[in-house]
């Protein structure tokens, strides 16, 4: 089966290419999509060694609309299977491998990252995300332990009835509550995610937004 990787990036560092590096050694293409970032501090991506497609937003459209566009690109290069994955060093490269090996199981649509809930993750993300997940259950009726890790896999046939509508922050969410819709069959894995110093995840105020989709989400 045709793999595919989506790193969508808005103004990232120079260590982004590493990522990259080290995430085509587990499929057949990576597909950058930058987002908009500033000419200054648009990353310079290495494609010389192949497999890397590099796509790019006029202007920042946010993180939704960049995985949009990639999963479509890879659509177009008839990927079997997508893995998304932040840009930012929080997830491992090398557990690409283990999100392809659930999805090989043909019983299996979309493999849900799982970051381990400890010391590491700061309070008010536990909080919230504990929170998202438990809204998740009683609206639709799925569990998913964290509804915000950017990190997950699924198959081609999955996207096409998960594809979301959110531009932004939201689009973790919204595709859980697509699964539930769509009754499609999940796994989670736990993996181990890096927190860095300038962290850009979703703040409290995403959080609030992101809920109030969801109850949109469970009316219309």
């Amino acid at each position: 089966m045709k793999t595919a990787v989506i790193i969508p990036v808005f103004n990232e560092k120079s260590s982004f290419n590493e990522i990259i590096r080290q995430a085509k050694k587990y499929v057949d293409v990576v597909i950058v999509v930058d987002d908009g970032s500033s000419d200054a501090k648009r990353p310079q991506v290495d494609t010389s060694t192949g497999g890397i497609q590099v796509l790019r937003h006029q202007i920042n459209l946010g993180k939704g609309a960049a995985l949009k566009t990639g999963c479509e690109a890879a659509l177009q290069l008839h990927a079997d299977i997508m893995v998304v994955m932040d840009s930012d060093g929080q997830h491992k490269p090398e557990d690409i491998r283990r999100f392809l090996q659930v999805l090989h199981d043909p019983h299996v649509d979309i493999v849900f990252g799982s970051r381990k809930i400890g010391r590491d993750m700061p309070l008010v993300m536990m909080i919230g995300n504990k929170f998202l997940s438990l809204a998740a259950s009683i609206l639709f009726g799925i569990y998913i332990s964290d509804t915000q890790s950017g990190f997950r896999a699924f198959t081609a046939s999955a996207y096409e009835k998960i594809k979301w509508n959110s531009t932004r922050y939201s689009v973790e969410t919204e595709m859980i509550a697509n699964v539930a819709k769509k009754k499609l069959a999940f796994r989670e894995i736990d993996i181990e995610t890096i927190y860095k110093d300038d962290y850009k995840g979703t703040t409290v105020l995403d959080g609030v937004k992101i809920f109030i989709n969801m109850l949109i989400w469970k009316i219309i």
